[in-house]
């Protein structure tokens, strides 16, 4: 098995669109949910979610050329802006032999249709598959290895950056830019969440305060929208070229509760095999990892699993981890949720700080580990993991180190 490194990564989140602001915005604790605009909230329950801006998604649209944009959908340029960072930061590597360089991308919707009053025409399809994005990063970047898109509701991203790792490390790529995407703030998803009462839908509280993970009065996620992507590259290719390497992506597991279609295994217990599965691909003990960015998602059920399935995991040493969940900033991206925390937490070791859980005011007691409530925590951060769990019982877990860590 060849070693993993990470030399690249973009951001397109409800905190800005690209990575510097993003990750000041998370740093600092700030709340990108909001009354929604992108359309009339009138009668809705929930006008709430954490959405990048009408104007700033034109922006995003407005960089590619008139063709592009009349056969392509918001969920493929927020994806196109995330992966044109990445492979920017990473320096293009790829231009040299394109053909040992891919595309994993992780889409939960793409472009949900309404379920009535839209018109269709020749380019309903191809603005709606999900296999969009994979398909114009290759056509607009030239990346002529694998592409594929993964489809496993909250944990697309994170499956495809961990099924993007398996290519590079076996040999099959030399890189691979890997991420998720998904833009599923519409009335129609809006309602079906409302419906299963996964959503906060309270109408009498600040929206900045309405996604509070692990805390006691937490009444369900609200939704978000963004993309990120990481470039991954063998270890050896990026040190002869002089890359600068971020992190070592060290461990990848997936497993299944096979349980039931929305509700988590008891105790976490998919979930712990998750972390403890990864933890054994990186040959790491659970006294190496500092830091968990937590699926998180502010719901009664999520958060005390995950809370149970870390214990699991991490014995006593979970009573050292910091542990937080970005989704009490941006929502939930569904299928871009994994592929931007993964991006989090590769940053968290790059800047040796926690994020914050922000909105964690009144502490559950089964939730009772360290969740960094609502301030960043500047610390030695040497190994860091990232969960996602998805409907369906689809778990993952990423472990990342520091470049330094042997």
């Amino acid at each position: 098995m060849k070693r993993v490194a990470i030399t690249g990564v973009g951001m397109v989140t409800p905190l800005g669109l690209d990575v510097a602001t993003s990750w000041e915005g998370f740093t600092s604790g700030r709340s990108g949910v909001h009354r929604i605009e992108s359309y009339d909230p009138t009668g809705e329950k929930v006008p709430v979610a954490a959405e990048v801006s009408v104007a700033n998604g034109k922006a995003l649209a407005d960089k590619l050329p008139a063709d592009v944009q009349d056969r392509t959908s918001r969920f493929v340029h927020f994806a196109l802006e995330a992966a044109r960072e990445a492979l920017a930061s990473a320096g293009h590597p790829h231009r040299e032999n394109p053909e040992r360089w891919g595309v994993f991308s992780g889409v939960g919707f793409g472009e949900p249709l309404p379920s009535d009053g839209y018109k269709v025409g020749p380019t309903t399809i191809i603005r709606a598959m999900p296999n969009a994005v994979p398909a114009w990063v290759t056509i607009l970047e030239g990346l002529k290895g694998p592409s594929v898109t993964c489809s496993t509701a909250c944990a697309s991203g994170a499956h495809a950056i961990g099924l993007a790792f398996d290519q590079v490390r076996c040999g099959r790529a030399t890189g691979m830019l890997a991420g998720g995407v998904d833009t599923v703030i519409t009335r129609d998803v809006m309602r079906t969440y409302a419906w299963m009462r996964a959503l906060n839908t309270a109408k009498d509280e600040d929206p900045t305060v309405m996604s509070r993970p692990f805390d006691a009065t937490r009444r369900g996620f609200v939704l978000g929208e963004g993309a990120a992507f990481l470039m991954l590259e063998e270890w050896e290719h990026a040190r002869a070229r002089g890359a600068r390497i971020l992190a070592e992506f060290r461990g990848f597991c997936a497993t299944s509760d096979a349980y039931n279609i929305v509700a988590v295994a008891p105790e976490g217990e998919g979930m712990a095999r998750s972390m403890t599965g990864a933890l054994m691909d990186a040959g790491l003990p659970p006294d190496a990892v500092d830091y968990v960015s937590a699926h998180g998602t502010s719901t009664k059920m999520n958060d005390k699993e995950e809370t149970h399935a870390i214990h699991r995991s991490f014995g006593k040493h979970a009573e050292k981890l910091m542990i937080s969940s970005q989704k009490s900033m941006i929502g939930h991206c569904m299928g871009g949720a994994g592929a931007i925390e993964a991006a989090v937490t590769l940053l968290s070791i790059v800047h040796q700080t926690a994020t914050p859980t922000i909105n964690l005011k009144n502490p559950d007691p089964e939730c009772d580990l360290d969740y960094v409530p609502n301030t960043a925590r500047k610390a030695t951060i040497r190994a860091a993991i990232s969960n996602s769990f998805g409907f369906g019982g689809h778990n993952t877990t990423m472990v990342f180190g520091h470049p330094d860590m042997r």
